[in-house]
């Protein structure tokens, strides 16, 4: 099997990536969401029993982004020691694919970097309150 055979397996899996990818992005942000609620808010009667829930609500949430959501960080170190295991196991796929024979093997140990590299890039580039150390909390 060469590069040339497994290219538009790889362009397609960007593009479903990329979508996915922009799909994620398009929801609505907390911040976003409270405004909208605090527009809705302004909207109901004085007398509703909603807008006390509403406005609750709105108080609940600001609450917590002030107190939560402001700490979280990400480790850049771990995301982008993530990011080189997937490339390296990437490489190994393309060499394994691209000499064929008994060159199979070099799956193995791409599986295995891989995995590595996905299980690390999900704890280490998603946002979360982190101690002094950079270790989630």
């Amino acid at each position: 099997m060469k590069l040339v055979d497994i290219a538009p397996v790889v362009v397609a899996a960007m593009t479903v990536l990329g979508g996915l990818w922009q799909a994620r992005r398009k929801r609505p942000m907390t911040r976003e969401i409270v405004k909208q609620d605090a527009e809705l808010l302004a909207l109901l009667p004085e007398d509703s029993e909603a807008k006390r829930i509403l406005q609750q609500h709105i108080d609940d949430t600001v609450r917590k982004i002030v107190e939560d959501e402001d700490r979280r960080t990400r480790d850049g170190v771990g995301s982008c020691a993530a990011v080189v295991f997937l490339v390296v196991a990437i490489a190994l796929l393309a060499v394994s694919a691209g000499r064929g024979g008994d060159w199979w093997w070099l799956g193995v140990p791409a599986a295995l970097i891989g995995l590595l590299g996905g299980v690390g890039l999900a704890q280490d580039a998603v946002p979360r309150r982190r101690d002094a150390r950079g270790r989630p909390l």
